[in-house]
């Protein structure tokens, strides 16, 4: 288990520190688009099928056969893949990649809703073996396409693509049946779509929305170092993301206690103090880290979002998994409406500063709201 842990955490780190250190802020601005429908569709594929196969097993009994699972998954991520290429045709920075990008959005959402049921059925040497393999073969592409001399982009992309697409390959491959399963599918887990397909929406309005809307306001280069402050945090969602589904099986109880939230707390803290050392370094000897050294001058605010993003997320994962009473939809309702109203405002009035702070503030907010409420003793569970 821990070394798969580690495996996928290196894994996705590398992808996004290497796009992070290695492109200018417009050419990762225009990655961050390709990246958040990635995201959007792992948030979509979460709600509709890896969580309620899961509650459906804990709470009824029974789960449905890794043939619809899979089949579910594959049809998902190739609709994801048709929009990317869609949405890159229409942002002229994005065409050279729009085919790269789509497959790259495929195979990672295939992957990911396979890694959930492999993780959650403790296959844990398939789930290393794939995780091993999509490094190796993203690190080797991303090294090799420059002497090529393809454009560091293009590099990129080609490299997610690659080594996505070996990933899913070594990950248990689909069997597929007929699309009228969708529709079994959503009747018989229809009690737990509903609710999950709801607070995924409501948190893709302020997690990718908002990116979406403040794009064009920013101005691509300006809206790579904006993103930028996401992917700092990415050793947050490095920890929790690959574990989520052993954590989805702890006991409330365990996650209330206050030796728990302590514990948590004190991570966040030293996640958020080594985010800001790190940024004050890179600004102090004045590296040419491609986007981060343009974040350098936000390190305080950086720090603030890395910390309370983890405490945050941590916590939302345990109020998503146990649906405590109406924890999860008053904290939807708030993460929400910080994660618009802050950043946007943010933005028009103090531009890019605005933006970073308004998100930060926004975070700290949402996260200690998630901590409270998962704290409380009167929700109920189910």
């Amino acid at each position: 288990m821990v070394a798969s842990v580690a495996a996928n955490a290196l894994y996705v780190l590398t992808l996004q520190i290497l796009a992070l250190v290695t492109l200018a802020p417009a050419d990762f601005g225009a990655f961050s688009i390709q990246y958040l429908l990635f995201a959007l569709t792992g948030s979509i594929g979460l709600s509709i099928i890896c969580e309620p196969w899961s509650r459906s097993a804990r709470y009824e009994g029974h789960t449905s056969s890794w043939r619809d699972y899979s089949s579910m998954t594959i049809y998902l991520a190739g609709a994801a893949g048709l929009v990317t290429v869609v949405a890159s045709l229409i942002v002229p920075p994005l065409r050279p990649v729009a085919i790269s990008g789509a497959i790259a959005v495929f195979a990672s959402s295939y992957r990911a809703g396979a890694r959930y049921y492999e993780v959650r059925n403790v296959h844990w040497n398939r789930v290393l073996a794939s995780d091993i393999s999509g490094l190796l073969v993203t690190v080797a592409a991303w090294a090799a396409l420059p002497l090529l001399e393809v454009q560091e982009l293009e590099a990129m992309s080609i490299a997610w693509a690659a080594g996505a697409v070996v990933s899913a390959v070594v990950a248990p491959l689909p069997h597929l049946t007929g699309f009228g399963r969708v529709r079994d599918w959503n009747v018989r887990h229809r009690r737990h779509i509903g609710p999950l397909l709801r607070d995924s929406l409501l948190m893709d309005l302020g997690a990718i929305g908002t990116p979406f809307v403040i794009a064009p306001l920013l101005g691509i280069q300006s809206f790579g170092v904006y993103r930028a402050v996401s992917n700092v945090a990415a050793p947050v969602r490095l920890v929790l993301n690959p574990i989520r589904a052993t954590l989805a099986s702890m006991p409330l109880s365990r996650q209330r206690a206050p030796t728990t939230i302590l514990f948590v707390a004190i991570v966040s803290g030293l996640f958020g103090v080594g985010a800001c050392v790190a940024l004050l370094l890179v600004g102090a000897i004045q590296l040419d880290l491609g986007a981060l050294s343009g974040l350098a001058p936000f390190a305080a605010a950086t720090g603030v979002f890395v910390a309370f993003n983890f405490l945050g997320h941590y916590y939302y994962i345990v109020a998503r998994s146990h649906a405590v009473g109406r924890a999860l939809f008053t904290g939807r309702i708030v993460q929400t409406g910080l994660a618009v109203t802050l950043p946007v405002g943010g933005v028009l009035l103090w531009g890019l500063s605005g933006a970073i702070w308004g998100t930060a503030i926004a975070t700290l907010c949402s996260a200690m709201t998630w901590t409270v409420l998962a704290a409380q003793r009167g929700g109920r569970v189910g």
